[in-house]
């Protein structure tokens, strides 16, 4: 079998098995957005990486230096803020590069990654720089502290629980379409695209408030709560009115001539948290983080999108899978 018949997720299925086992100090594995390690002094720790690859995350043309620094860390920072993790926290740095590539253009990128370490407490002590003939890569490990005992998981979603998001969802993916199409990057979404927003504070505060799973959005609303379900043995239904969208994305989706709504569901690298909570706690997080409540776990495996009526919607695709995609 070859890695494009198996596709990104088939790939982490068969690795995954050949992974799992205890190891002194693991407190989770795969299958979050982070591992969780216990160092020896009891503290909880969260450990991920993440790269971006010139050509499939990004292409230099309507990609400035800068944001791709920024970019490359706040994608780890987010997955630290699905836990319910934050500062301090601290980033290795892999750059792969062409002997053509400009050193000014990569003095861009560190200020960007440092630029993003000192809005969310992370500051970045190492790495490594290696030669990549084909094409620009970074690579970020990040470690980020976990505080007290709990954190948030994919696997502990029930039926009846709410689905809830934070800020809005869609922007990004029309913001890369705008940028594609040669548009400024002063558009909202292409600034949202650009430098996304790592919902650290929203993630720690959720726990507090008995939030029980979570999960960033990278790769699309439905494909990551799918995530969600498939850990935790559950369905969900999203209701498709109240997904969140910004007036920016639907004067974007206008221009461009997509829709925003779908947008919102497939449009990945948004990185905003999708939580779950029992439904007596939904309305405290709704009100007291300014979220959004968009669905409901339910039994069986399916994730579902209900309209208004609640008539089950056609969805032909579910977000984006490396190998699998263009």
């Amino acid at each position: 079998m070859r890695v494009e018949e198996a596709g990104e997720f088939g790939i982490i299925a068969r690795l995954r098995a050949m992974l799992e086992g205890e190891r002194e100090g693991l407190v989770r594995g795969i299958g979050d957005d982070t591992a969780v390690i216990r160092d020896g002094a009891g503290g909880l720790w969260a450990y991920t990486a993440d790269a971006v690859v010139e050509g499939v995350h990004f292409d230099p043309a309507y990609t400035p230096w800068h944001s791709l620094g920024y970019k490359a860390l706040a994608v780890n920072v987010s997955d630290l803020a699905s836990m319910g993790g934050g500062a301090p926290s601290f980033a290795l740095v892999v750059l792969g590069l062409r002997g053509d590539a400009e050193v000014e253009a990569l003095e861009e990128v560190y200020r960007g990654l440092v630029d993003c370490g000192e809005e969310f407490g992370c500051a970045v002590v190492g790495g490594d720089i290696v030669r990549s003939p084909a094409s620009l890569f970074i690579s970020v490990s990040l470690v980020g502290s976990i505080p007290g005992e709990r954190y948030l998981t994919r696997d502990a979603a029930r039926p009846g629980q709410a689905v809830l998001v934070t800020g809005t969802l869609g922007d990004s993916y029309l913001g890369l379409r705008w940028l594609m199409g040669g548009g400024s990057d002063s558009n909202v979404c292409a600034r949202r695209h650009l430098y996304p927003r790592p919902r650290v504070g929203e993630g720690g505060k959720a726990l507090e408030m008995g939030a029980t799973s979570a999960i960033d959005v990278s790769d699309g609303l439905l494909r990551d709560l799918g995530h969600i379900c498939e850990e935790s043995g559950v369905g969900a239904e999203v209701f498709i009115e109240e997904v969140p969208i910004s007036g920016d994305a639907e004067a974007t989706a206008l221009e461009l001539g997509e829709d925003a709504r779908r947008a919102a569901l497939f449009g990945g690298e948004d990185y905003e948290l999708i939580l779950v909570a029992d439904a007596d706690r939904a309305p405290s997080l709704r009100d007291g983080l300014g979220l959004s409540v968009v669905g409901r776990i339910t039994e069986g495996n399916e994730v579902r999108v209900l309209d208004a009526a609640g008539k089950r919607l056609d969805t032909d695709r579910v977000g984006y899978e490396h190998f699998k995609e263009g």
